[in-house]
């Protein structure tokens, strides 16, 4: 049950934080925005990526560690 708990945090998480993040490198960083200059546009992509994959796993470890003190 701790992993089922864990596993749709995960999900329920990369579902909030991958769109805004897609949108935000389209804003900052993207063809039609730039509102950055280019020597930081290189830099949004992998922080967008890296902020998919770690946000998640950390709201998914906060559950499994929760969840492990509940039951």
């Amino acid at each position: 049950m701790r992993f089922l708990f864990a596993f749709l945090a995960y999900i329920a998480s990369l579902a909030v934080v991958a769109p805004v993040a897609f949108f935000g490198v389209l804003f900052l960083a993207g063809p039609h925005g730039g509102l950055l200059p280019q020597a930081l546009q290189v830099v949004v992509l992998p922080l967008a990526w890296l902020a998919i994959l770690v946000v998640p796993a950390l709201a998914a470890r906060a559950v499994w560690i929760r969840s492990a003190r509940a039951g």
